[in-house]
């Protein structure tokens, strides 16, 4: 999941700005021209923010407005490992220890380990986000998020390595556990940016870090999934008449945690009712690939480039598309 937004970047050089921060504001000259028309068409921003934005706008520096509201749309499909082995617990059936075809779970449960070499999984999620952000100073901005996703996870163990099974089982019978859930998520982020040029002839080239923390607590499992997020992106900006057109190429860091318990029945599954019939289960499970790409474009419109459009396609190891729309204030 991407978690920034492009429209939230401050046109500022991390070194002036550090600069500013460490000696203080330049004096003002009361014929400088320049900087009353600035202060008169850029009053101070009602939240005083960001800290040491006047000494920026003296620098010539482009700042956007300080409060942002962006409300987005993600969807991610990616691959997972178990972390551990994979705990069950088998009732009915004759894994679930009866000794006649078919006989009904009885509540007592017989327990497995399956390796974790012999578990894969896939997943996807969908989920709809709401973000909060302030650029604190110049260059930093933190932000919050509050979301809710949609998600399925296809569990498949292999039951070939299983040690104490009652029953000699064929080779290649695996083990489905289909899992869908809902989450209610929070998480905080921060974002640090600034922009160098290299050449005259070019727009400067924009920096950003990003660093993320998320949790969510699933309502249909007994689940909790913890995501680490961290990103370093470069791209342009570019003006189109009065709106901004920006461009970015992102390296992203993505480290997913997720404890899933739960229970699942193959009464109604023909294939499976005779071996298992109620089925409890806990596993961990981690994303598969951590690292990724993205490409994203983001476009500020309205008098005061106040309002954004953003999207962005994740590529490389896993896919995943994020749609955005903000407003500033």
């Amino acid at each position: 999941m991407s978690t920034s937004s492009p429209s939230s970047l401050s046109r500022t050089l991390l070194g002036s700005l550090f600069a500013a921060a460490s000696t203080g504001a330049a004096p003002v000259l009361a014929d400088d021209i320049n900087t009353v028309v600035a202060q008169q068409t850029d009053p101070k921003h009602w939240s005083r923010l960001p800290l040491l934005g006047e000494q920026a706008r003296a620098r010539g520096h482009q700042l956007p407005l300080p409060i942002g509201v962006t409300f987005f749309y993600n969807k991610i499909d990616a691959s997972y490992v178990a972390d551990n082995d994979f705990f069950v617990q088998v009732d009915g059936g004759l894994l679930g220890g009866c000794t006649i075809r078919g006989c009904a779970p009885d509540g007592e449960f017989e327990q497995y380990f399956i390796p974790a070499s012999d578990v894969s999984i896939d997943g996807s999620d969908e989920s709809y986000q709401l973000k909060i952000d302030a650029w604190i100073l110049p260059f930093w901005n933190v932000y919050l998020l509050f979301g809710e996703t949609k998600g399925n996870k296809d569990i498949r163990a292999l039951l070939d390595n299983v040690e104490g099974l009652p029953i000699n089982v064929p080779d290649g019978i695996v083990l489905p556990i289909p899992i869908e859930y809902t989450a209610t998520n929070y998480g905080i982020g921060t974002v640090l940016a600034g922009q160098v040029q290299p050449f005259d002839s070019l727009n400067p080239f924009i920096l950003m870090a990003v660093g993320a923390t998320v949790k969510a607590n699933t309502d249909t499992t007994d689940s909790t999934i913890r995501t680490k997020i961290g990103s370093l992106r470069i791209g342009q900006r570019f003006d189109v008449g009065g709106d901004k057109l920006a461009w970015f190429l992102a390296y992203n860091h993505q480290k997913v945690n997720q404890r899933v318990t739960g229970s699942y029945s193959f009464a109604d599954v023909p294939q499976l009712a005779p071996i298992m019939e109620q089925v409890k289960f806990d596993i961990d499970l981690a994303k598969e690939e951590t690292d990724n790409l993205a490409f994203s474009i983001n476009y500020d419109f309205g008098s005061q480039n106040q309002w954004s459009l953003y999207a962005e396609y994740g590529f490389l190891n896993w896919d995943h598309l994020i749609i955005g729309v903000g407003r500033r204030f």
